[in-house]
């Protein structure tokens, strides 16, 4: 729409995130609706309110594009309503969703990032998916009973298939739909059944104002960093021109931009699902309420991190949470550790698309992950830790390393291209791979003096 070209201009934006960020936050007067007029309507008048009013938005943003998201939906309708609960109907599930948004991306992807149909398209793949495992597990239940799925799938599983108008609907929820979070059709069920907010004790206002906030404030910070970091800063003249020191300084705060991105959209987004009340879980310890069922960050965890494992505990929740459930545990068959974890990463790495800098991130993932695991396992058994102020030292020195290391895990996924990724490692000497490269070495050298206790067995 024109005014949207024209407020986008004027702001120095793409017109296509700024589309996507209205969207977003169009979710918020369409729950206020749903408060007022529809919590206590039938569960189809809910799942109608919900399937047009996120069809319309997809409309708006997407223009006929938004049928792609209809196709998937159907599609996956008809394979459950045929064949569902079957082991076959996962299969087939899995490939015409999966093959559906590689076919798009091999026609949409650029150089660069593009905003289309794929963005809410790889949210929607995932979300169909699992709701195949669903039904899948839901019918094992019912022929075995409940003791043969494990917890996360018993929290899950589908008895009874879902319906077009609730695919539907459970899809285009707006505090889904766009970027996320995934959220499972049991919960969604019992979200939409009649007079269901009326039986959460408190208000979930305070927290959606303190989740918007908090979104607007990272959007504000995103929109004062890109001025002087842009996204593809790594591969610019300014980025060539500086020493390795400016840029080992300047790399860190570059990518933290970089996140603000992803931390603005999502909390803008998991403020929409408070707001709703589907992200409502229960009380916690303390008996108040705890709205963070569909959270998608830790804030706390994320800027204080000390390792990368962290990082994957903090950021892009509910995604990990559904890689953990949907496949790394459904490996576990394989009894190889490192076969499911790299499996997985795969996984992820071409969902996100076909360029090589995807692979080469969540290769960087895979590297610094198991190095980690592997020194903190002799962290622990080092006498070192017995010193009062070693856990100190050993978190600020990790902070330390996670500050330093995450924007070089991070070039490639920002670059895409490997002629771009490679000049920019290039221009650091390569000391990220280095590093890692050299650390056998080094920890052979250390092992001598950090004074190891002898390792205990574990019980069978």
């Amino acid at each position: 729409m024109p005014w949207t070209k024209d407020l986008a201009d004027s702001m120095g934006a793409d017109e296509n995130a700024l589309k996507l960020l209205i969207g977003q936050l169009f979710g918020y007067p369409v729950m206020l609706l749903h408060r007022q007029f529809f919590k206590h309507s039938s569960t189809t008048m809910q799942h109608i309110y919900f399937a047009s009013t996120g069809l319309a938005t997809g409309y708006w943003f997407l223009g006929a594009e938004v049928l792609h998201n209809v196709a998937c939906i159907l599609g996956t309708y008809l394979i459950l309503a045929t064949i569902g609960g079957s082991m076959l109907s996962v299969i087939i599930s899995f490939l015409y969703n999966f093959l559906y948004l590689l076919i798009g991306y091999w026609y949409t992807e650029m150089d660069g990032y593009l905003i289309c149909w794929t963005m809410p398209g790889c949210v929607l793949c995932l979300r169909l998916i699992g709701l195949t495992w669903d039904c899948y597990d839901g019918e094992r239940a019912n022929k075995e009973g409940e003791k043969v799925l494990s917890k996360d799938q018993q929290k899950a599983a589908l008895k009874e298939r879902p319906s077009v108008l609730e695919m539907l609907s459970h899809s285009f929820f707006l505090g889904g739909y766009l970027i996320g979070p995934q959220f499972c059709m049991k919960r969604y069920r019992e979200y939409t059944s009649p007079g269901y907010l009326d039986t959460i004790p408190s208000t979930p206002v305070i927290y959606t104002i303190q989740r918007f906030c908090l979104g607007m404030l990272y959007l504000v910070l995103l929109q004062v960093g890109l001025a002087y970091f842009p996204s593809d800063w790594p591969d610019t003249p300014a980025y060539y021109d500086a020493s390795l020191i400016m840029k080992l300084v300047l790399l860190p705060i570059w990518v933290r931009v970089c996140l603000y991105k992803y931390l603005s959209l999502w909390l803008l987004g998991e403020g929409v699902c408070v707001l709703s009340g589907l992200s409502y879980n229960g009380t916690n310890a303390e008996g108040k309420p705890d709205w963070t069922g569909c959270k998608n960050l830790n804030l706390t965890r994320l800027e204080t991190a000390s390792r990368f494992g962290h990082i994957i505990e903090a950021f892009n929740i509910n995604t990990n949470h559904w890689s953990a459930s949907y496949i790394y545990k459904r490996l576990k068959f394989m009894n190889n550790r490192y076969i499911s974890q790299g499996a997985t990463l795969a996984f992820l790495a071409i969902w996100h698309g076909y360029h090589v800098g995807y692979f080469i991130t969540f290769f960087n993932e895979f590297m610094v992950i198991n190095f980690e695991k592997t020194w903190m396992a002799l962290l622990e058994r080092s006498e070192w830790m017995e010193h009062p102020g070693a856990a100190v030292v050993v978190k600020v020195l990790g902070w330390l390393y996670v500050f330093m290391t995450l924007p070089h895990c991070f070039i490639p996924f920002s670059l895409l291209t490997s002629t771009r990724f490679i000049a920019s490692y290039q221009s650091t000497y390569f000391i990220f791979y280095i590093f890692f490269i050299t650390l056998p070495l080094t920890l052979r050298v250390i092992k001598p003096w950090m004074r190891l206790k002898p390792k205990v067995k574990k019980e069978e």
